[in-house]
């Protein structure tokens, strides 16, 4: 008998995949989205909890400027390179300078499916190329991602079980959430996300819809 088999049994076969009070302490939800990005990453209009920079005040040759930022949608995918990712425009009578975000995801609208511990980047994926391969959305990447950090961990070298078991239970689905996105369609087996017209805007889709 192994180490690992002796340690399993006097201290229960779940011993390797039990938290400990210290990590339990690092829980940091996030909601994740159909889309495949964080609720953070979402504006407020669209019922997100992006927080924008404050109001703030500057001098600019001698005159006071109000700079305000706007935005509205999801940049929870990363941006690809030399892609502009804040307009402005400065508006005299007013005094003010309007700094506009740039969504990098076409979503506007938070539809949060399931919940994820310590995401970190891994659920910032960008927007691929080819919007008919599955695999490539946003939401399948992210976990292809979040599961190969946990495989790299130090308990998965001491036991093959545990990335599995660590991924159930750091990614949750939302109660009733999972279910195809076509009216009527209550189908909840095999459902995952992926684009359903040329904008990119995601759905959940069942099989039988895809």
């Amino acid at each position: 008998m192994g180490t690992l088999d002796e340690i399993r049994r006097d201290f229960g076969d779940d011993f390797f995949t039990r938290p400990t009070a210290a990590a339990a302490a690092r829980h940091n939800w996030a909601a994740l989205c159909v889309c495949g990005h964080q609720a953070g990453y979402h504006s407020p209009t669209v019922g997100g909890t992006y927080r924008l920079p404050e109001t703030a005040s500057m001098q600019l040759r001698g005159e006071t400027w109000t700079t305000v930022h706007l935005f509205h949608g999801c940049v929870g995918a990363l941006p690809t390179r030399g892609t502009e990712t804040e307009s402005s425009v400065a508006n005299r009578d007013s005094m003010t300078v309007t700094r506009s975000i740039i969504p990098t995801c076409p979503c506007e609208e938070l539809r949060p499916v399931a919940n994820v511990d310590r995401p970190n980047r891994y659920f910032n994926q960008r927007m691929p190329a080819d919007r008919n391969d599955r695999g490539r959305h946003p939401f399948m990447l992210g976990i292809r991602a979040f599961t190969t950090h946990l495989t790299r961990r130090r308990a998965a070298l001491a036991d093959p079980s545990w990335p599995a078991a660590e991924f159930d239970r750091r990614f949750t689905w939302i109660d009733g959430a999972r279910v195809c996105g076509i009216s009527k369609c209550k189908e909840t087996d095999d459902v995952w996300p992926m684009f359903v017209d040329v904008d990119g805007r995601s759905e959940l889709r069942c099989p039988k819809h895809r």
